[in-house]
Parts: structure tokens; C-alpha cells; sequence
């Protein structure tokens, strides 16, 4: 039986040669883990990824036709389920008999529906590697699914929905991702403050996250948190550089260290095997897991950036985000990273519900006081799966799946229509020109410029001031 595993594309990036130029793509960690398994339990696997290859769809769908897959499979989240659905129509007009499967958030989510569609066989739930190992046995051997826990299926008119499969309750008992099945030399480019023509690859320590922020779907599909030994996480940093070639890797987990007494431990046993010298790594934090001996530690070990979710800057708004840190946490972790030596890259949204346009201005003061190395404003988006998503998921149109991206549009004529979420308190208008200015502020300040004149090469420093300069001078212009 041969699998072919898809990461497929939205449809806006599919019909615009510009952006998939412009954006890089990130190895596929979700399917890498998939493969590795399938491949241990002797299912032949091959993997796409549409963006790395910059494929269209047309290009895509030869490419699965000329390895006449049994099976093809599709990883979806929301913003990429409209052109998943085009492929799978393309697909199944070539070759009839292809069992197409769905699997990541948006098919756990929506698995009913996408089976009434009348183009999916069937939908793997939540963690998906023993489930899709199990459907694939049965596939091969012709046996009924109902037996296949974590998986939905459709047999006639009628939807079944097994049994949720238990989370593997030990993490490193799954086989390392197999990267093997990808070509490694297409993620040689990570944009982060200088890692430029740099292999690196993500890294899994974790399952699970213990906190309830309203914009994320983590429990969705990961029901339980688990955590890998520090010994083993190190074990496969070591065995990937050595047979790869990567120095840099990039935590996939809501963050890492879990706490300051395992990242100290996680610290001497890179020291313990001289990998200080040998790699580098970025990890997502939060404001409450790291102290100033930690980050010095990390910054010795090869810690090149970290990530924190500020958020906002008004502690009301970030109290009613459940994210269970305080302004003040946020000051000091930016201190104590700056005196390690590590950059930062300060994560921060604008339109939260009930955010007011002096919260959103409150939350531009507070990066620039902040003053991380680099900072991203997303205007809000309430994805399937998060708390804010239930809250007022009547509204939205999932037809238009597209919508559910990371708003931004550089284009000139703005439809601010298209936005999927505008709280009450604010107006679409006054919000995109409230990222702009966010961004705009934190970019153009002279400490800034100077910062990233010596830390982004030359290609990338025209493109990004070509591009903040567009924006600001469309808020001027009030579009």
C-alpha cells in the first residue's frame, strides 16, 4: 500500500506566485511524525509539501498522480480546508478509487461535515499517528473501521464517529519524524534576526499545555499534557545534527523549558555533549518560566532567540485572554533576556474582545517599552477550536475559509468586509490602521533601524521597508 501525505496550501496562496516567493516554508513536523510511524509499520509513504515546492495545484495533483497513491491524505488547518476539497474533487476525477483521509484541527473539528461532502473517506481525530497507522491496516487488509479508535468515517449515507483513541502517554516511544521524506534543503532559510541559508528543523519536547488562553485550540488536540525526558529531547538534537547536518532547531511546544529547574537540566546535557559549539535554538516562552540564571544558561547552550506572548499591554485585556501572566512578569523577563544576550521576538494582538482603540494604543506603548529584538501585531483572529471561536461562531462563514488567515492585506484597495472577526468595541477601518501604526512605531524608531541595519541582510531589509512604508502610507491616506 502506498500513502501519499499532503500539506496542502490555501487557496489565496495557491493563486499568488508573489506570496509563496515571499514567505518560507516550515517543515512539516505533524506529518514527518505520521511518516515515521507508517514507514515502522510497513506502509510505504510518500510526503508533499505544496508550499516548500511552490507547487500550484495543478502541479500538485500530477505529482500524486504519478505515484498512484491507495491512499492520500490531507494535514488541514481552516485557512487551507476550501483548496484541500478542489484538490481532493481533482483527485478523485483522475483516479476514482483514491481513499482520501483528513487530519489536524479543522477535520477533528468538522469531521460530520467534510464526511457529508461526499469526497472524504475518512477523518483521523486529534493525535494522529496510531490512528492513521490502524486506518491504513484496515484499508490494506479490507477490514471494517469501526474498530479503528480516533477515526470518523462515512459507509453509505450514515457518519460513524469511533471512539477518541487514548494520547500516547509516552512521547518518546514515537519514532523520530522522518525527514528522510523530505528535501531538508528547502527550509534552508529561517528570516529570524540573521539565521539566513541556515538548515533547521522543528523540535517536539511536549503535548499539551496546561493553560487556557481563549485564542487557542492546543486541548482540541492534544487532550492530555505530556512531556518528553530531557535526556531523549537532547538524544534526537544530537542525532539530527549528525545526520542532517542541522544547527538550528526550533521548539514546536507552547513553551519550552517546562520550568527553570528542567531547562538548567536540559542545558548541561547540551553542555554535557559539546553542543553549545555545534547548534542553535529558538523556543516560545512564557513571561512566568524564566528567570535571569535560566536565560544565561540558555544563552551559553546555544539559545539564540526566544518568543513571548505578550499579547496586549493593558492587564484587563490580557486578564479576560486567560493568559495568566501579569504586565509586570512581561518587564521583567524582557530585562533579564536582554541581559542574557538572547534575542526576543515579542508577540502581540490587536482587536481582543472588549479592547478599545486606547487599549490597542496602550498595548504599542507597551512594546516599544518592552523593546524586543523583533515584534509581530496580528490583529485578532477567533480560530475553530479556541474559546473565542465558540463564543461567536454563528457569525462566521466557514465557506470562506480563507478569511480565518492572519489578516493582512497589502494590497491596494483594502475590503475590510473580508476581516472574520471585529469586536464590538472597535471599527475594521480603525483596527488595520491601528496594526499599521503599530507596526510603523516599533520599526521606525532610531534604535530599531540600527538593530536591524546589522542584523537582516540587505535583500530582506529592502523588502521590509518597502513593505512598512506602503502600509503607513496607506494609513495616511486612510485606506
Amino acid at each position: 500500500m502506498k500513502v501519499i501525505l499532503v500539506n496542502p496550501v490555501s487557496m489565496l496562496i495557491e493563486k499568488s506566485e508573489k506570496i509563496r516567493n515571499f514567505l518560507k516554508p516550515i517543515p512539516p513536523l505533524g506529518l514527518a511524525y505520521i511518516a515515521s510511524v507508517l514507514e515502522k509499520g510497513g506502509i510505504e509513504v510518500v510526503i508533499i509539501d505544496q508550499f516548500a515546492e511552490k507547487m500550484d495545484n495543478d502541479a500538485l495533483v500530477k505529482a500524486v498522480m504519478r505515484h498512484s497513491p491507495d491512499v492520500v491524505a490531507f494535514s488541514c488547518l481552516t485557512p487551507t480546508i476550501k483548496n484541500t476539497l478542489f484538490l481532493i474533487g481533482q483527485i478523485k476525477a483522475l483516479k476514482p478509487e483514491t481513499r482520501i483521509v483528513l487530519g489536524n484541527i479543522h477535520p477533528t473539528l468538522f469531521s460530520k461535515e467534510l464526511l457529508e461532502s461526499g469526497l472524504v473517506d475518512a477523518v483521523v481525530r486529534g493525535e494522529g499517528e496510531y490512528s492513521m497507522l490502524e486506518l491504513m491496516v484496515a484499508f490494506r487488509e479490507g477490514r471494517s473501521l469501526e474498530e479503528v479508535k480516533g477515526v470518523s468515517f462515512i459507509k453509505g449515507s450514515k457518519v460513524y464517529h469511533n471512539p477518541d483513541r487514548e494520547p500516547v502517554k509516552d512521547l518518546d516511544s514515537i519514532p523520530y519524524p522522518a525527514w528522510n521524506l523530505l528535501d531538508l534543503a528547502k527550509y534552508d532559510y529561517c528570516p529570524l534576526v540573521g539565521l539566513n541559508r541556515t538548515k533547521f528543523l522543528p523540535i517536539l519536547a511536549s503535548r499539551g499545555c496546561p493553560y487556557q488562553c481563549v485564542f487557542c485550540a492546543q486541548e482540541k488536540i492534544h487532550k492530555k499534557i505530556r512531556y518528553r525526558k530531557t535526556k531523549n529531547i537532547v538524544d534526537e538534537i544530537e542525532y539530527m545534527h549528525n545526520s542532517y547536518g542541522i544547527s538550528c532547531f526550533a521548539f514546536n511546544d507552547p513553551f519550552f523549558p517546562f520550568s527553570i529547574q528542567q531547562g538548567l537540566e536540559f542545558c548541561d546535557e547540551i553542555f554535557s555533549r559539546g553542543l553549545e559549539k555545534k547548534i542553535k535554538w529558538i523556543a516560545e516562552s512564557r513571561v512566568d518560566k524564566v528567570n535571569l540564571e535560566l536565560l544565561k544558561m540558555m544563552k551559553r547552550a546555544g539559545a539564540y532567540l526566544v518568543m513571548y506572548g505578550f499579547e496586549v499591554g493593558t492587564q484587563k485585556i490580557l486578564d479576560t485572554l486567560k493568559k495568566d501572566s501579569t504586565l509586570e512578569q512581561a518587564l521583567q523577563a524582557m530585562e533579564f533576556t536582554k541581559k542574557a544576550g538572547i534575542y526576543s521576538l515579542g508577540l502581540f494582538m490587536l482587536g481582543a474582545p472588549g479592547e478599545t482603540k486606547e487599549d490597542c494604543e496602550e498595548t504599542i506603548r507597551f512594546s516599544k517599552k518592552l523593546d524586543c529584538t523583533i515584534a509581530k501585531f496580528n490583529i485578532v483572529v477567533p480560530y475553530p477550536g479556541t474559546a473565542l471561536f465558540d463564543r461567536c461562531k454563528t457569525e462566521f462563514d466557514l465557506e470562506n475559509s480563507e478569511r480565518f488567515m492572519s489578516w493582512l492585506d497589502w494590497s491596494p484597495q483594502v475590503n475590510y468586509k473580508d476581516m472574520i472577526y471585529v469586536s464590538d468595541t472597535m471599527d475594521a477601518r480603525e483596527l488595520v490602521g491601528l496594526q499599521r501604526k503599530a507596526m510603523f512605531q516599533f520599526y521606525f524608531r532610531p534604535r530599531s533601524i540600527v538593530r536591524h541595519i546589522k542584523l537582516t541582510p540587505f535583500r530582506d531589509l529592502c523588502v521590509g521597508g518597502w513593505l512598512l512604508l506602503k502600509q503607513q502610507f496607506k494609513s495616511l491616506n486612510g485606506r
